[in-house]
């Protein structure tokens, strides 16, 4: 009797709710610009660079926007025309000013994967983004691509793209409030 009385009282404890009080912050950028990648022949006759165009397709969630660094994960999908796509699974360190849809900074780092020309141009490469936020969800990205993690052929390469990020502009926007107000922001816990 004792023991059911007791098993009840403990689902009835962790049946009950109470406020919570969190936020994330997240991110969703698609855009557009430019990147050259290192060629290495497969018959070592040398080495030489291609230039394509780019389409930058990025998704990722933080910690709470409210601090001022905020810390997460971004996963992003580089489509170099002509070559191939690259997708890369990277923790991201930003700035307030970024996540709130202003003038800020984001830093991705993490591995990426190319599974096109044989592993000619790297398959594991380190990829680095550094944006710079604009106002209004406009962004700016200067990447680069860097070594490979599996050690046959080191990728180099780098690119731009200019970026719109649509959660930037929306669900997370705290900056220009005076001209266009945001009513429900994330993070304005109440």
């Amino acid at each position: 009797m004792k023991r059911s009385f007791a098993a009840i009282f403990v689902l009835g404890a962790l049946a009950t709710t109470s406020l919570a009080n969190a936020d994330v912050t997240s991110w969703l950028a698609l855009g557009g610009g430019a990147g050259a990648q290192r060629h290495n022949t497969a018959n070592g006759a040398g080495e030489f660079v291609d230039v394509a165009p780019n389409f930058s397709a990025s998704l990722g969630v933080g910690s709470s926007p409210n601090p001022p660094v905020i810390v997460g994960g971004v996963f992003r999908a580089l489509v170099h025309f002509g070559l191939g796509t690259d997708i890369s699974l990277s923790a991201r360190i930003a700035t307030r000013g970024f996540v709130r849809g202003g003038f800020g900074l984001a830093l991705d780092v993490g591995p990426a994967y190319r599974y096109w020309r044989g592993g000619d141009y790297g398959t594991y490469p380190i990829q680095g983004v550094l944006t710079i936020g604009l106002p209004i969800g406009l962004q700016i990205g200067l990447g680069g691509h860097f070594w490979s993690l599996d050690n046959v052929n080191a990728a180099t390469g780098a690119f731009a793209v200019l970026e719109l990020d649509l959660l930037r502009l929306t669900l997370m926007r705290k900056d220009l409030e005076q001209y266009w107000p945001n009513p429900s922001a994330a993070g304005d816990i109440k």
